[in-house]
């Protein structure tokens, strides 16, 4: 069976628990979904069907991969109408942020590897869906994140929602 994984940048857990609480303050504005605080996560490349004898694969390119650590300062949230969902960002994302996303691209369309490359890479952390109106604050007080590592993450169906669970981690030099 094929398996649904990601790469992504998977925040601290204390850092997860303050955009959580972020989420709780803007469903009191839009409604919506809260995500649970341990699925918080900002998504670098979506494979949605991985033969399961490519993840050997997967650890090879992603070993392969020499990008900076950075600084990341979340001050600012977004709405998508046609998705219905709001999102947290960076007014100013850090440049090696988009050169990790760019390289891991790169390294998986060079091995044939198909991934959720329809759109330009447009970093968020999701933490509201199907709500019913765009928040009407858009900035807050930064939240830091000290990026230092990104992971290859699985994601399983659990009842009604998604589980997921980190597969490996690699350090950003």
């Amino acid at each position: 069976m094929p398996l649904r994984v990601f790469f992504s940048l998977w925040p601290a857990p204390d850092l997860q628990r303050d955009l959580h609480d972020l989420a709780t303050q803007l469903q009191a504005e839009c409604g919506g979904r809260i995500l649970r605080a341990e699925t918080l996560h900002l998504t670098l490349a979506f494979i949605a069907a991985l033969p399961d004898q490519q993840l050997e694969q997967l650890y090879a390119i992603a070993a392969t991969l020499a990008s900076a650590a950075f600084d990341w300062h979340i001050d600012q949230v977004g709405y998508w109408r046609h998705s219905h969902i709001v999102w947290a960002n960076a007014s100013q994302p850090p440049a090696a942020l988009f050169t990790l996303a760019n390289m891991l691209h790169a390294e998986l369309s060079a091995a044939g590897i198909a991934f959720d490359a329809s759109k330009s890479f447009a970093p968020h952390i999701s933490l509201l869906r199907d709500v019913r109106c765009p928040p009407q604050r858009q900035v807050f007080a930064p939240l830091s994140w000290s990026v230092r590592e990104f992971a290859l993450v699985l994601s399983e169906a659990q009842g009604s929602g998604m589980n997921y669970r980190v597969l490996r981690r690699w350090v950003l030099v």
